[in-house]
């Protein structure tokens, strides 16, 4: 009997012991990479340490979006197999935003340097220092690419109004899955020249200019 009772206690300390294993939490800082079902694959995260995770668990009312910089804390699941191979599985316990992504600066030499092809935009507005996009685009053969780019004025008698315009480049992609991203730009560099509003266009898929004025 006591055999039996020293064999269950050195049982229970090595069970007690993996599940203590397997909750280990672990942190770390990286980008977001929103691959938007290219390899069977949304949302990554390229932590600074050289590993990728893919959020698959993560808190309420957070949104990850291409470009972020993020802070998180997770659990990882190596026994949780995805289609896609590109992180390993984990759940996100705690999710923080440190910097939405940048946006590009486009001047008259370089204006045509990012590819228009269209999108269609759900939703669009300023978060704090932030501008929020909700976009669809066809594809799921090439891998897409969206920036926000500031189109600098060809004269310094031009409007001194920021104008953004968001590119998208689909690589020729003729696919026509149909896909949304979320995406989110700082916006912090205009709010530091003391600029107040701004212009967003976009070449839509219906073949319309999107343009809006925003107010910071």
């Amino acid at each position: 009997m006591r055999h039996l009772t020293t064999v269950f206690l050195v049982l229970s300390i090595f069970l007690f012991s993996c599940e203590q294993d397997e909750e280990i939490t672990l942190q770390g800082t990286g980008s977001v990479v929103d691959y938007a079902g290219a390899g069977n694959c949304g949302i990554i995260i390229e932590l600074d340490n050289g590993n990728n995770i893919q959020p698959l668990y993560f808190p309420d009312g957070f949104v990850f979006s291409q470009g972020q910089r993020v802070l998180v804390e997770y659990v990882e699941l190596p026994n949780v197999h995805s289609s896609c191979d590109k992180g390993m599985a984990c759940d996100v316990k705690y999710a923080e935003e440190l910097s939405c992504a940048p946006y590009v600066d486009l001047y008259f030499s370089n204006y045509d340097s990012l590819a228009r092809d269209p999108v269609f935009i759900h939703d669009a507005y300023v978060d704090d220092e932030c501008l929020y996009l909700k976009l669809s685009y066809s594809g799921g053969c090439e891998e897409h690419t969206i920036d926000l780019a500031r189109m600098h004025p060809w004269t310094a008698s031009s409007s001194t109004v920021p104008t953004f315009e968001i590119r998208h480049n689909a690589n020729g992609d003729m696919c026509e899955a149909y896909f949304t991203q979320e995406l989110r730009f700082n916006l912090a560099p205009i709010i530091l020249e003391g600029k107040t509003e701004f212009v967003l266009t976009a070449k839509l898929t219906n073949g319309e200019i999107y343009n809006k004025i925003f107010e910071l």
